[in-house]
Order: structure tokens, then sequence, then C-alpha cells
């Protein structure tokens, strides 16, 4: 048996280049991380870290209105206070559904708290998440990330229900939807802050 491991062992050496062995070495500690529970979901978030892409704008004739009964649509501060989604009408909105144990949510998070520092003085960024506060805020907390979170006490209108999370809704001053994405995407892309700069420029 050892001979036969040895003589696999020096084919394989042979045959493979310095690249494609590192590329092996990675794939079996990522297989080995995946088997140990600590660390399945970080390495889940780091692979859809990897594959997530920029958010497309949905065309023009295809974007839905945010219908008039949504906006009475409530939530609440991580302090307990009752925010109406009102209070946001007639700005650049940034909705998105995380939740902490979410490997593609934690994906995107940087990407998201990098597009907050640009543009959260001049547009509105909701994080929603049905988890309890003090867990919500210690993994904030633990993360250093700054953007502003919403405790979701139900009724989700009908145009933001999702039974996926990450979604995130981009949110135009005249309230149509014209970004909807499911799972973890590029937030800080060149073209999403262009279109964050329109938005914003059109705000009231």
């Amino acid at each position: 048996m050892r001979d036969y491991i040895k003589k696999r062992w020096h084919k394989y050496n042979e045959n493979k280049s310095w690249f494609s062995k590192i590329s092996d070495l990675i794939f079996v500690l990522l297989v080995i991380g995946m088997l140990i529970p600590a660390s399945r979901k970080e390495i889940s978030a780091f692979a859809a870290r990897l594959l997530a892409g920029s958010p497309k704008t949905i065309e023009n004739e295809k974007q839905q209105m945010v219908p008039a009964d949504a906006w009475n649509w409530e939530f609440q501060t991580m302090d307990g206070k009752n925010v109406t989604f009102s209070d946001f009408q007639g700005k650049a909105v940034f909705l998105n559904f995380w939740a902490t144990w979410c490997p593609p949510c934690i994906a995107e998070m940087p990407d998201i708290q990098d597009l907050y520092d640009q543009f959260g003085d001049e547009s509105v960024f909701l994080l929603i998440t049905d988890e309890d506060p003090a867990k919500v805020k210690a993994f904030m907390e633990r993360r250093g990330f700054k953007m502003p979170v919403y405790i979701n006490r139900g009724g989700v209108p009908q145009i933001f229900s999702t039974n996926s999370i990450p979604t995130t809704w981009i949110i135009s001053p005249e309230g149509a939807v014209i970004i909807r994405k499911t799972g973890a995407a590029k937030w800080n892309s060149q073209s999403m802050q262009d279109t964050m700069k329109e938005l914003i420029a059109r705000s009231r």
C-alpha cells in the first residue's frame, strides 16, 4: 500500500504544475474547512463573495412603482423606535433583507458598508432583519459595520415579499424599484456608484 501511495505521489508531482498544486491544496483546505462547523459559515461567505457580481438595473418599462399602501409599512430601530417606510419617501432607498446566520448576507456586507460610507448621508439605507436586536448589535459591533439596521415586526408589503435572503431593492426618489437582487452582489461596483449618484441627484 505504501509503495502504491508513493508511486501515485511521484506521478502527481511530475504531471502537475505549481499552479495546479496550489489550486488543489486550496480546494482540499476548503473541503476540510466546510467539514468544521465553526468555519463553515465563513468559508461559505468567502465563496459567495468571490462569485458575486454587480447588480443590473431593471429596464424602465419593467420597473414597478411602490404601491401607495406599501409606504405604510412599519418596522423598528434597534432601540425599539417605530419607523414608517413613508418617512423615506422621495429619497433614494437601499432596502436589504438579511440575517446574521446567512453566508451570502455576510459576504456582501463589506460592500454595502462601503456604499453606505459614500452615500449614506444623501440616501437611505434600510437593512431589515427578523432577529433579536441584541444578537444583531453584537454581530455588527464584532465586524465593525456601521450601517443602520431595523427590526422587522411583520406586515411586509407584497412588493417586498421574498423567500430568500439576502434580497435587495433599490428604490428611486420617484418610488420605482429600479433594482431587485436576490443573493450576494458587488454593491460597491462603479456602475452601482454611478446609479446612486444619479438617484441622489433626483432626490427631492
